[in-house]
């Protein structure tokens, strides 16, 4: 069987997903892209990687990317996973719905401890808790630096001979006898090849549309936010700081990170051209530096002098889409990750290329699958107003908790 592949889309979960096939000598391999390479959300993540996730399957699955990107820290030229802990910091409504998935998450392989506030305090002396407040350590967490991991990759994957192409514009698939056969080009040009991987994570379903096969899938404007350098290294790790709603970490620069998710934000369905320069920022600097100014007293006085806006892209029940479309022999998504994708790419990438190579895949990955929605009527929901809350009420309402709102 012919493992020729073309990726659109040379993001993370491209990168990652060019990585695993060329490791395992398919070919060969095409990567293409609009812009340049990680030129799209993917450079403006958050970065911040945990993997304490709602249910099973997804938190074995973070762990198999955190193992990767263990891996990547040994054979990468200049990249460093900061594997420093990510720390969640809960009220105690929010504890006792988390503290209900701790057993679940060390069944998966997670490493956690459960924090007091002295014990938070002692630890990561910038922050400060109140008395009534818990923070949750997951103990393989942290965080990457984007501007550094995707150079990195992107050499890793050229040097095993991918073949890698910036600034060309993916219309439509090439479907002939019901089967994918690869791309064509806006300039006219068509690539074949027996495997079409997109992911293009929230311009998904601009081209999914194009052979009907839209996916019940809403994108989000959201933005993150750098300080000035502090002067003094930040002493805390990664943290998804659900009892203000925002988050926060490091850079590698000597900065900080901060963003939230806690403010509806606009939706936008974006079209193939839509450039992410061309988004309008929420401006949710007054609240986050509001929700900072106790939690960090000595950072939350940082001027924020870089803003970066981005696109994040929810299915409607908060899992990514990652694995083979059924009904489009040929074609493989490793799309909308929701707030995730930093963490879900490395593990994404290792799964597409095991459905491509082997057939099926080393964990039990049915629940990304894409074909989950095959009776669903998208085009109703899609077709209604629904916003950023209403999706997560609804979640919440159906799995009996509460959504992170974070990065």
């Amino acid at each position: 069987m012919s493992h020729s592949t073309v990726i659109v889309g040379a993001g993370i979960a491209g990168l990652s997903t060019a990585f695993h096939l060329a490791e395992r000598g398919a070919g060969p391999i095409t990567l293409v892209d609009k812009g340049r390479v990680g030129s799209g959300s993917s450079r403006r993540s958050g970065g911040v990687n945990t993997m304490l996730m709602g249910n099973e399957a997804a938190t074995i699955a973070r762990g198999v990317s955190f193992d990767i990107f263990e891996r990547f820290d040994r054979i990468l030229e200049d990249y460093d996973f900061h594997q420093v802990g990510c720390l969640a910091i809960y009220n105690p409504e929010q504890l006792e719905v988390a503290a209900q998935l701790h057993d679940m998450h060390r069944r998966a392989g997670a490493r956690l401890e459960v924090l007091d506030r002295e014990q938070v305090e002692s630890r990561f002396p910038d922050l400060n808790l109140s008395d009534d407040e818990h923070g949750v350590l997951d103990l393989r967490g942290g965080w990457n630096e984007p501007d550094r991991y995707i150079p990195a990759l992107a050499a890793k994957v050229a040097e095993l001979g991918v073949k890698i192409r910036e600034e060309v514009t993916v219309e439509d698939f090439v479907v002939t006898g019901g089967r994918v056969r690869g791309v064509r080009l806006r300039s006219g040009e068509a690539l074949s090849a027996e495997n079409t991987v997109c992911t293009v994570n929230a311009w998904a379903n601009a081209l999914l549309r194009r052979v009907d096969a839209a996916l019940p899938v809403r994108s989000f404007v959201h933005e993150r936010f750098v300080t000035a350098p502090l002067g003094e290294a930040a002493r805390l790790p990664a943290t998804n700081d659900d009892a203000t709603g925002v988050y926060y970490r490091p850079t590698e620069d000597g900065r900080l990170l901060v963003g939230t998710g806690a403010l509806e934000p606009e939706q936008v369905d974006p079209g193939l051209d839509l450039a992410l320069d061309d988004l309008e920022p929420a401006a949710s600097d007054g609240f986050i530096r509001e929700a900072i100014a106790g939690r960090l007293p000595r950072l939350g006085a940082e001027p924020l002098v870089e803003h970066r806006v981005g696109l994040i892209s929810y299915p409607l029940d908060f899992v990514p889409n990652i694995g083979p479309v059924a009904r489009l022999p040929g074609l493989y998504l490793g799309t909308n990750f929701c707030s995730g994708g930093f963490g879900y790419h490395p593990v994404a990438g290792q799964l597409l290329a095991e459905y491509i190579v082997d057939g099926q895949t080393s964990i039990e990955a049915t629940i990304f699958h894409p074909d989950r929605f095959a009776d669903f009527d998208t085009a109703a929901w899609l077709a209604q107003d629904v916003g950023h809350q209403q999706m997560i009420d609804a979640h919440a309402a159906r799995v009996g908790g509460f959504v992170r709102k974070k990065h």
